[in-house]
């Protein structure tokens, strides 16, 4: 395909900084590539140009498609730029001030996930005070995850993390947040370690305070391009100025409307706004064509991306040669049989690796991956465990391998393997050495695992403790005796240890509570719709793991909306678009919870991932999953307008001028896309809404919640239950629970999980 006018603009640009705002899909690879070699045969040095891209990903394509170029024709260039990304580029210079006796030398293995969490615990527990340590004890997930996320975002940043803390939204009672970092540095530089972050952090900080040493570091490029500018933070725009010095140009491409990031301290104002402050004589490009999808879609991702306040975007154009993309907005009882249903409508015309499924948050693939084992459908998972092996259901599997008879046949050390499973998963209150002591014990003592159990229990248990022991131990009993279908054996399972309780108590993240007790009751209703008796719901198991196991051919992609990001597919899946997940707001009470301007920046990056066919996929107003009876469609669904999308894209699609009725408030974007895009279409402005039946009843939920919010305090919450509203301000509610428990809630989040009474 030919060069556009708005590349060529691009491409020839010659002197001074440069931002480019390019949509998805824009080509702005290929268009960084050519200016690379416009800039090489202006005579420009490779030593002097340097291009930084976002992941090492993007880094190896970008630097596979200038080698291609350069190569092509009787071209001279025996050697191409340096490609490297943020963070290589501050390992690099790490490495270098470690070489001038500068600073020290770090173990060369990064700090895992696990290792830093473990430590904020402990760190949180000792500079807290007594009443505020036990409940960071009893409950980590509260804690461990704000606190972390704290830790990366002073990192983003070059300010102090007191100055972080008065900024970041979190609450009064999370103040020695700072101190925990303090001393979560001091063990990380005594330990000689460093983190994904510290790459970048260490050297930053080192040379934002010694000014003469950056100097060393600054000035020998004429030219430093930079990718994926959106996404830049704080301590990665000090690292790109001082690289710059005082002097050579910068070009930075970038797509505002796709900062997806901010946890990690990206803000759209780095593009739209500061780097015009920052640089003088700025010249702006737009790439507004996308080459991936066609008018429908694009219309779609408009209708929404406009919604979000003070946007500075570009109006998304599909190119006259893209596809006619087709959507989709499926309705749906049970979002797996929705999408097994949209995937087996495409298997005769798609290979089942050009098919996405594009997840908010790991809980929802739960379902979805059980659905697909079922009917024999291959798929490959994007940085996430199987739900077979998945931690929270490893004692499920241990009381289906009890209840299938085959226990006797075992060895004492699989026995006993078995109950330090199903006695600390979930895990009660007694001492974990007490715990094992007894199943070491119990494994040892005959076929009964439950009356071993019984017998072997130490007589200074509480009673409470005793209480937990004797009902697992019984069900462990029943277990045995057929009397039960496998789904209701996990039921008492889940309510006798107050399975529930236990995750939320043993997460380290308000997101992996609900990851986890999704993934649970995902696959207690899995369960639930076999009906297998309790002696085959091992064995049952077993064939679903030798299906995923023997599974060596490319099946459907099953990834995260944010893994996504940078990646396309010829069908895009998006399951559960529903007020629940979309914009997901996680319960945690020191969450400080995504603005919904970033949530439906999120949604856009996932619908501009398709190419040929998108398919949203929404609940009914009542479904027959009671886990999901109470959901409604995502406000985002109304935001799309779906039916003017549809009717307007294809009409422009078929290059005929149609008299198409468009409701006035889609009126000014249809009229605006028709203008741009250069094909007369005659529009008539009409008062009514748009008549789809899963749009008008999202409009219909939201604006009933709002009239019963006037008329009854009374609310009904998803994980506390009824309670009464008794404080409504400005920006929270406090309510009552019928429990007895009190909470304040942010009315950002808790509209998302409260239905009103």
């Amino acid at each position: 395909m030919a060069l556009t006018p708005e590349q060529l603009s691009v491409i020839r640009h010659e002197n001074g900084h440069a931002k480019v705002m390019a949509v998805a899909g824009a080509g702005k690879t290929t268009t960084l590539v050519y200016f690379v070699r416009q800039c090489l045969t202006r005579g420009l040095q490779p030593r002097r140009i340097l291009v930084l891209m976002y992941n090492k990903a993007a880094q190896e394509d970008f630097q596979a498609k200038l080698r291609q170029l350069l190569s092509k024709g009787d071209s001279s260039f025996v050697s191409i730029p340096e490609v490297r990304t943020f963070h290589s580029l501050g390992l690099r210079i790490y490495k270098q001030l470690i070489q001038m006796g500068l600073l020290p030398v770090f173990n060369q293995r990064l700090l895992s996930d696990g290792e830093i969490e473990s430590e904020v615990w402990r760190l949180l527990q000792a500079c807290s005070d007594p009443e505020t340590a036990k409940d960071i004890l009893d409950q980590k997930s509260k804690w461990v995850e704000p606190a972390v996320s704290f830790i990366d975002l002073v990192k983003s940043t070059l300010r102090s993390p007191e100055e972080v803390f008065e900024s970041s939204g979190l609450p009064r009672v999370c103040h020695f947040f700072p101190k925990v970092f303090h001393k979560f540095e001091s063990w990380r530089k005594q330990q000689a370690r460093i983190s994904f972050s510290d790459m970048l952090y260490d050297p930053c900080c080192f040379l934002s305070k010694n000014s003469a040493v950056a100097q060393q570091f600054s000035g020998h490029m004429q030219q430093i391009i930079v990718d994926e500018y959106q996404d830049i933070n704080e301590i990665q725009q000090f690292l790109l100025t001082m690289v710059r010095g005082d002097r050579g140009d910068l070009m930075v491409v970038g797509d505002p409307d796709q900062t997806i990031y901010e946890f990690r301290g990206s803000r759209p104002e780095f593009m739209t706004t500061e780097f015009d402050h920052a640089f003088e004589g700025v010249t702006l490009y737009n790439l507004s064509n996308t080459f991936r999808y066609g008018h429908r879609l694009s219309l779609l991702c408009n209708f929404l991306i406009e919604k979000n306040p003070d946007r500075k975007g570009v109006l998304c154009l599909s190119h006259s040669q893209n596809p006619d993309t087709k959507i989709y907005l499926d309705e749906y009882d049970d979002y797996s049989k929705q999408v097994i249903h949209t995937v087996r409508q495409y298997s005769g015309s798609l290979a089942l690796s050009q098919i996405a499924i594009l997840n908010r948050i790991w809980a929802i693939s739960a379902p979805i991956e059980l659905a697909l084992l079922e009917h024999d459908i291959p798929y490959t998972l994007d940085h996430s465990v199987s739900v077979l092996d998945r931690k929270e259901l490893a004692s499920f599997e241990a009381l289906l391998l009890i209840a299938s008879g085959q226990y006797s046949g075992l060895t004492v050390e699989h026995k006993t393997d078995l109950l330090i499973t199903l006695l600390t998963q979930p895990f009660p209150k007694i001492r974990r050495k007490v715990l094992l002591q007894i199943a070491q014990l119990a494994a040892q003592f005959g076929d009964q695992p439950g009356k071993s159990i019984r017998s072997v229990m130490p007589d200074n248990l509480s009673n409470r403790q005793a209480d937990q022991l004797l009902a697992r131990s019984r069900l462990l009993d029943q277990s045995q005796t057929d009397r039960f279908t496998s789904d209701q054996l996990l039921q008492k399972f889940f309510n006798i240890t107050d399975m529930e309780e236990g995750i939320r108590d043993s997460a380290f993240s308000a997101q992996q509570v609900d990851d986890r007790l999704e993934t649970v009751r995902a696959f207690m209703r899995y369960f639930r719709g076999l009906q297998l008796p309790s002696k085959d719901g091992w064995s049952h198991w077993q064939s679903l793991r030798e299906k995923r196991q023997s599974s060596n051919v490319d099946g459907v992609k099953l990834t995260s909306m944010h893994r996504a990001k940078g990646l396309e597919w010829p069908c895009v899946i998006i399951p559960a678009l529903s007020q629940r997940f979309m914009p997901y707001q996680p319960e945690g009470e020191l969450t400080v919870p995504s603005s919904i301007e970033s949530e439906r920046r999120l949604m856009y990056v996932a619908m501009t991932r398709a190419k040929s066919f998108l398919h949203i996929l929404v609940p009914k107003s009542s479904g027959s999953d009671s886990s999901a009876n109470s959901d409604l469609p995502s406000p985002f669904v109304s935001e799309m307008a779906f039916e003017t999308s549809d009717v307007v894209g294809a009409s422009l699609s078929k290059g005929t001028n149609s008299t198409i009725k468009v409701p006035v408030k889609n009126f000014q974007m249809a009229a605006d896309y028709c203008l741009n895009v250069n094909i007369p279409q005659t529009l008539e402005m009409i008062d009514e809404p748009e008549s789809l039946g899963a749009i008008n009843r999202a409009t219909k939920a939201i604006s009933s919640s709002s009239s019963k919010r006037q008329m009854s305090p009374k609310v009904r919450h998803q994980v506390y239950g009824e309670g009464v509203i008794l404080a409504d301000e400005k920006k929270y509610w406090i309510i009552k629970f019928e429990t007895g428990i009190e909470k304040q809630f942010d009315k950002r989040v808790a509209s998302q999980y409260l239905e009103f009474l």
